[in-house]
């Protein structure tokens, strides 16, 4: 079971306070300035501290105010070893994108270019020809309900986060679990995320830490990609598996938030972080692709931003697959990648949190350059070897991994990984077939073979034989803005 939020109020946590007045603004001085030190001379948005304090769950933590916290469960494949500073979703890559901050192409990139395919414009509000056309665009901007007064007498918590699950499941998750809410967890005081749209509400002065004592859960919902059409990474296929889920997710999270409120509890959007909240809540384990990897589908889940409530229900607690394990082994996703924004070597401390940490930047800046052949890479999700249809074998696999005793596992890891090598293949790049797409046909002189594809078909439609899908040659394109060794 996971750590309660009671445990910031224990007598343990109040004795260690830290210091106050002009001492704290000094050390907050110092380790800002150590930290602009750090990023400067890597070069990149990583900041590597060189403290640690102890990481032993509920471990005493104390915020620069001087308010406790403790050190919460997030299982094996992250560990908070030092202070989180809370993130200002307006710091993220989209907002700092459309302000100019990432350079002129990235801009235009983002805020000018139309999809030249209609299921890009129909699934990606940024690249639609009319924001009107895009699902999101309207749930989004829905004003939002007020709570029923008439809340429900006595209550079992533990009757009501079963029945909270399935709701969520009808109406459409595949995964759904819920986390003890933490103040690490939150975004900045004032800060909301939810892409597209609306997220205000009267909770935005509270700082994390009133936040996560005033609303004690975070329920996290997943919705998983479809496999098939993942396998077209690299290609409008593959961002149709991606995008649509997040419309998905949309409808489905604005179902549960108004269920939550005619129940009569508060449900807050925006205010936490999906990935401390789902590795809290067990729906999976942090992979050194920086994704969620869960049991049933890998790393094809999508993360949307959780309900923080005040509803009384019983937290979850992490879980095992054996992530961590693999994931010091296999390589496969960085080895695959094709801006190298996935590091081959150990986890990094980043921002209090030790983890495998990606360059976001170098990710992020390759999709100017490739905007004819696709929006999102999802390189590092497809050919992950967790990654695969939610069938019998697969499970026998992750179960023989989950079972076997921690020190055993090397072994079989490198045995799962021959397997998935051998079968699969280093690279995976099997042909996807979707509605008259064909990964067959090299992107961009003939897209598809839908006649209502807007692209500039050049040459004549050659369809080739045999299994294997085209691939744009991105390691020679991401040379232009990629310093390799």
């Amino acid at each position: 079971m996971a750590q309660t939020i009671e445990l910031m109020d224990s007598p343990k946590v109040k004795q260690q306070q830290a210091p106050t007045g002009p001492e704290a603004a000094a050390v907050d001085e110092r380790v800002l300035a150590r930290r602009a030190h750090e990023a400067k001379k890597a070069k990149a948005t990583a900041v590597h501290e060189a403290d640690r304090v102890s990481t032993d769950i509920g471990s005493p933590l104390v915020a620069p105010d001087g308010t406790p916290r403790t050190v919460p469960n997030l299982g094996r494949t992250v560990t908070m070893v030092g202070m989180v500073t809370n993130v200002d979703v307006n710091d993220g890559p989209h907002p700092k994108n459309i302000r100019g901050e990432l350079g002129k192409a990235m801009n235009n990139w983002y805020t000018k270019t139309v999809a030249k395919d209609p299921l890009m414009r129909a699934t990606d509000s940024s690249h639609a020809a009319d924001k009107r056309n895009f699902l999101n665009t309207h749930t989004n901007a829905t004003s939002k309900g007020v709570i029923n007064p008439k809340k429900p007498g006595v209550v079992d918590p533990k009757a009501l986060s079963k029945h909270i699950k399935k709701v969520a499941k009808h109406l459409g998750a595949d995964l759904v679990g819920i986390a003890a809410a933490h103040p690490a967890f939150m975004y900045a005081s004032g800060s909301r995320y939810v892409q597209d749209g609306e997220a205000q509400d009267t909770y935005q002065s509270m700082t994390p830490d009133a936040l996560a004592k005033r609303f004690p859960f975070v329920i996290q919902t997943t919705v998983a990609w479809d496999h098939d059409t993942l396998q077209a990474h690299r290609h409008h296929i593959g961002d149709m598996s991606y995008h649509h889920t997040s419309m998905k997710n949309a409808m489905l999270m604005k179902a549960l938030e108004g269920y939550i409120k005619e129940m009569g509890y508060t449900a807050i959007r925006g205010a936490v972080n999906p990935q401390g909240a789902g590795l809290a809540a067990g729906l999976g384990e942090l992979g050194r692709n920086g994704m969620m990897i869960s049991e049933r589908f890998g790393a094809r889940i999508h993360m949307p931003d959780p309900i923080l409530t005040d509803m009384p229900l019983i937290a979850d607690g992490p879980i095992d697959l054996g992530v961590e394990d693999f994931c010091k082994v296999c390589r496969k996703c960085a080895n695959n990648c094709p801006t190298n924004s996935i590091s081959f070597g150990p986890k990094v401390v980043y921002n209090g949190i030790e983890k495998y940490k990606i360059n976001w930047l170098t990710c992020y800046k390759v999709r100017p350059y490739v905007a004819d052949h696709y929006g999102s890479c999802l390189t590092c999700v497809a050919v992950c070897p967790f990654t695969k249809p939610d069938s019998w074998w697969r499970r026998v696999g992750g179960t023989l991994l989950k079972m076997t005793p921690i020190k055993a596992r090397p072994p079989v890891v490198h045995a799962l990984k021959w397997i998935d090598d051998t079968f699969w293949g280093e690279f995976p790049s099997r042909r996807v077939k979707f509605l008259g797409y064909d990964t067959g046909l090299k992107v961009g002189e003939h897209n598809c073979t839908d006649p209502s594809c807007t692209a500039n078909h050049k040459e004549p439609q050659i369809i080739p034989v045999g299994d294997v899908g085209f691939y744009a040659p991105i390691k020679k394109q991401t040379d232009v803005f990629v310093k390799r060794g």
